[in-house]
């Protein structure tokens, strides 16, 4: 059961978001609408997307942040005190304070006449005198009116004006503030600007006075200007869409994108200090990027930045020319105090061996060496060993950098992401680590170079090494793993930790033998690119185990050296069976023996091995998929095992022969256990075992009542164990146990209910509960909720909708394989684009969303629609929008302000119009329901689509790249789920 509502926020979107797919159809900017809604955070804009695509890093639309807490906080701050020069108007409270012959306090407040009145004094004048002369003319009066009276005069309450702002503001409308507000604070009233607007060119209107434009670059710079003086009633503020914007990136301090001013031109000088400036002084080189008329973009070298006036679309891209420091060297890496040294004449004179961490790598330590023309540093592999040892002496330059490896470096290169990395057609990696990204440009740029076709290659696609973290090394310089995968050998057989290893040419086994786990070797020496075997054929280990890869014999003699105390095995390893694959040259044959982890780790069991055996620990997951549950057995929904995340790698089935041969010996597992199924076993296997196996007995269990069931054919009939779950008999293959229940499993009755109602949370239904029932129970619906737009998600439903993915992809398997059996096969690029669609649709899970009406008035009035509730229902009933949400195939895919009197045609008009890719026949409206309507009406119908708050308008991309399938009806169709599903955590978002 949930505990809050907003999970059911997270449950749409964890469905939705894996489809990457789709990107390909639907537009950027409608994944990006995706990912907003779910994390929170807000969505980069398409102007931001455009730009930070094309400079290769993030960049944000400067002055933004100002607007961040707008839409959280929109009251102004406390005001302090208030000077004299504050001009007074109708609607401001004065508190009079006599003391004297005369004491006491009142209140007045200032008339719509602008007089203030106050007794036993004439009237007077106050809208329009400060605050100061007021108080003078008071104290006049008082004096003249009571003898030996003094009077103090102050503000209680400023009076409250009305200021409407327009535009691209978050809440635009009339905004209530202090006689104090600035055009700041109103904006920060109307939740700020919108990613579409422009910050260069507000609209300032004054009752009486000419219009200015606001320039809020000017208060971001310089900390005041225009935006920061006082409105005064009936002011206007209107924020027109984004004006001409330029970017610039690199190594300036401040990278982002910039609004063009709206009253002079921009040079590339100006924009470099708008940027902050560079990074660094001198040496630096400037490009401009600018779009033709042809739509081409070109570079342009800057010889001097002021030399370029800026156009809209320009993105300027400062870069560092990788110049030197002169006097001093560094030492970096895996050093306890990195940093720049003093200049010395050896390199080894940077090394403090005090400084030096135990686990440091001595056979290679790499220099990064400079030259004053400037360009990328060269690297060197040198011999830190030997430096150390004082048999090796390099000169050091100016600038030089010494970066010494620790074992965490070395171990990230035999670890998964990188040797993936190698695999031909594999999916680019790394997005969360530069060297990575790194490594796969390395291996694209030169895709028949050494590093990427040469033989470590190849010994790195033959195996799958440890998840391991990306070290700070390769964060914070990239380029050194491919540098370093360049200078490696790859230690293969005979290596506990098989991968690659950077060395020096000639350099000794023995140096890198006790960090891979290799046998000595006083005579062998390697050279870089090499692959090396030690000791034979070793012993493989593979499956569920923490450190896949060969043993050599010496350190595996046996099963039991081999698993230990059963260090070497994942969690999720299977205990009852494992397989054994040996070759046995006497009869040429390939022999699989079994064994159980379980019983060698508790030392029942062991076994001696031989070179070239292959040991595959299996998975409790692949098990499972082997041998699934049985359909008659119910497990309780609180017990299942929990669905895997989108992104989990998919369990590895086993091949033919060894499920043939495990379907031979299974155990049956019944009744009371958390996971009943079939349970493959090498041999007789102790209950205790197999029950721990299955999960475990249920709360419902009887623990004294085990039934036996025995083999297929024996004559022995059903009986029950001695002991029950405590029975020592040993349990054979081909039998089968039943745990009895002592009662039946409770049912689950409870439902959820989120959202706008007085009592959200979970309820137990009664038998036939209809839904307003539950909605009077849960204390009626809030003053602000929106039963239009509720969410009511059922898992039969869920379940069906699944279904009918699975049944779509299926279809479009069984149309494109009759395709490609005709005479003219399609395109293969469009053919992997459908294939690869068809895989996303057997994968996706389904919403199971079921459109309902909650409105109890209707509910009341028609009882047909007040429909039976079922275990497991949830509902959420969201607060009534204020948008109408345009996405796919549009040039400013927005959340637009909900207006009656517009149609669907306007929305789209104010989302910028359809792009050229977009389907205008098959635009669709999907309502906050979740029922969704075509825009073009079919022929010989009248009318027009009703747009509603909520609602969201989905113009879909043209399905061309699919022409190849007579599906795209279909593929409309599960666009329009997928759709309908963004609809919902959008107007959950609102």
């Amino acid at each position: 059961m949930y505990d809050e509502p907003y999970t059911i926020h997270r449950l749409y979107f964890a469905v939705g978001l894996p489809l990457k797919i789709l990107i390909t159809i639907l537009t950027l900017a409608f994944c990006a609408l995706i990912g907003s809604s779910a994390g929170g955070a807000e969505a980069p804009s398409a102007v931001e997307l455009l730009f930070s695509r094309r400079a290769g890093q993030d960049l944000r639309l400067y002055g933004r942040d100002l607007f961040r807490q707008g839409a959280d906080s929109p009251t102004l701050p406390p005001m302090g005190a208030i000077a004299d020069d504050y001009r007074l108007g109708p609607g401001d409270e004065l508190v009079l304070h006599l003391r004297g012959q005369v004491s006491r306090s009142s209140r007045h407040v200032i008339g719509q006449d602008g007089l203030l009145t106050v007794e036993d004094l004439r009237p007077l004048q106050a809208a329009g005198r400060s605050l100061g002369e007021l108080r003078r003319e008071v104290e006049e009066a008082v004096s003249a009116a009571h003898l030996q009276t003094q009077a103090y005069l102050s503000i209680g309450r400023t009076r409250q004006i009305g200021v409407l702002v327009l535009g691209e503001v978050a809440r635009p409308g009339r905004q209530q503030l202090n006689g104090f507000a600035t055009p700041l604070d109103a904006l920060l009233a109307a939740g700020g600007i919108g990613p579409q607007g422009s910050l260069r060119a507000i609209r300032l209107l004054r009752p009486g006075e000419a219009p200015l434009v606001l320039d809020l670059y000017t208060l971001l710079e310089q900390g005041d200007g225009p935006a920061t003086q006082v409105l005064g009633d009936g002011a206007r503020l209107v924020v027109p869409p984004l004006g001409p914007t330029i970017a610039v990136a690199g190594a300036v301090k401040r990278p982002g994108i910039y609004e063009l001013p709206a009253d002079g031109p921009l040079d590339g000088e100006m924009a470099l200090a708008l940027a902050g400036g560079p990074v660094r002084p001198g040496g630096d080189r400037t490009v401009l990027l600018r779009y033709g008329r042809d739509g081409v973009e070109e570079a342009q070298p800057l010889p001097a930045p002021d030399m370029a006036a800026m156009q809209d679309g320009d993105l300027l891209l400062h870069t560092p020319d990788g110049g030197t420091r002169a006097g001093s060297l560094s030492l970096s890496g895996h050093v306890e105090t990195p940093g720049a040294r003093p200049f010395a004449a050896r390199l080894v004179d940077l090394i403090d061996r005090h400084d030096l961490p135990p686990d440091l790598y001595q056979p290679l330590a790499v220099l990064l060496r400079r030259n004053r023309a400037g360009g990328a540093a060269e690297m060197r592999a040198v011999d830190l060993g030997e430096m150390l040892a004082g048999r090796s002496d390099i000169p050091s330059q100016d600038g030089d950098e010494l970066v010494l490896l620790g074992a965490a470096d070395i171990a990230f290169l035999r670890s998964r992401a990188v040797l993936s990395q190698f695999t031909a057609g594999a999916a680019a990696q790394g997005d969360d680590c530069p060297g990575l990204r790194s490594l796969s440009a390395a291996l694209t740029a030169d895709p028949a170079g050494t590093l990427a076709a040469g033989p470590l290659a190849l010994a790195a696609r033959e195996m799958a090494g440890p998840d391991l973290p990306c070290p700070p090394l390769f964060q914070d310089q990239p380029d050194l793993l491919p540098f370093l995968l360049s200078q490696s050998a790859f230690l293969r057989q005979g290596a506990l930790r098989p991968g690659p290893y950077p060395i020096l040419p000639g350099t000794k086994l023995n140096l890198i033998a006790p960090l891979a786990g290799a046998a000595m070797a006083d005579d062998l020496r390697l050279q870089p690119g090499e692959v090396v075997d030690i000791g034979g054929d070793g012993v493989s280990l593979s499956g569920a185990v923490r450190q896949p890869g060969l043993r050599p014999l010496a350190n595996a003699a046996t099963l039991a050296s081999l698993l230990g105390d059963g260090a070497p095995l994942r969690g999720d390893a299977y205990g009852l069976v494992a397989i054994l694959d040996r070759f046995d040259s006497v009869t040429i044959a390939r022999q699989i023996q079994l064994f159980a982890p379980a019983d060698v780790v508790a030392g029942r069991f062991d076994l001696r091995l031989r070179d070239g055996d292959r040991i595959t620990i299996l998975a409790r997951d692949q098990v499972r998929l082997a041998f699934p549950t049985p359909e008659l057995e119910t497990v309780p929904a609180t017990e299942q095992k929990p669905v895997p995340p989108k992104g989990t790698p998919a369990v590895a089935p086993l091949p033919t022969d060894i499920r043939s041969l495990l379907a031979e010996r299974i155990i049956g597992v019944r009744g009371g256990v958390v996971m009943p199924g079939d349970y493959p076993v090498a041999g007789p296997v102790p209950l205790a075992s197999l029950l721990r196996a299955a999960g475990g007995l249920r709360n419902e269990a009887d623990p004294h009542r085990v039934e036996l069931v025995p083999m297929p054919g024996s004559e022995a009939p059903t009986s029950l164990l001695t002991g029950g779950v405590s029975a020592d008999r040993p349990i054979r293959p081909g039998e089968a146990v039943r745990v009895a229940l002592q009662r039946r499993p409770a049912e689950t009755r409870a439902v959820m209910v989120a959202g706008e109602v007085m009592e959200p949370g979970g309820f137990d239904l009664a038998p036939g509960e209809k839904l307003s029932s539950l909605l009077a129970r849960a204390g009626g619906l809030t003053p602000h909720a929106y039963p239009a737009g509720a969410i009511f998600t059922r898992e039969s439903a869920r379940l069906a909708e699944e279904e009918g993915l699975r049944r779509a992809a299926r279809e479009m398997d069984r149309e494109l394989a009759q395709m490609l059996g005709g005479k003219n096969p399609p395109d293969p690029q469009r053919v992997a684009l459908a294939r690869q669609l068809a895989d996303e649709l057997r994968s996706t899970n389904g919403l199971g969303r079921i459109t309902v009406q909650l409105d109890p008035e209707i509910l009341a009035s028609r009882p047909e629609l007040d429909i039976t509730l079922q275990a497991g229902d949830r509902i959420y009933i969201p607060k009534r929008p204020a948008t109408v949400t345009v996405a796919g195939e549009v040039l400013a895919p927005a959340s637009l302000l909900f207006d009656p009197q517009k149609q669907a045609e306007d929305y789209l008009r104010e989302a910028g119009g359809l792009t050229r890719f977009a389907d205008d026949d098959r635009i669709f409206l999907i309502h906050p329901d979740g029922s969704a309507e075509p825009l073009s009406q079919p022929r010989g119908r009248h009318g027009r689509v009703a747009v509603t708050p909520g609602a969201m308008l989905v113009v879909p991309r043209d399905a061309e790249p699919l022409e190849i399938l007579p599906l795209a009806q279909s593929i409309t169709t599960i666009l329009s789920q997928i759709a309908f599903s963004a609809a919902a955590i959008a107007n959950i978002s609102d």
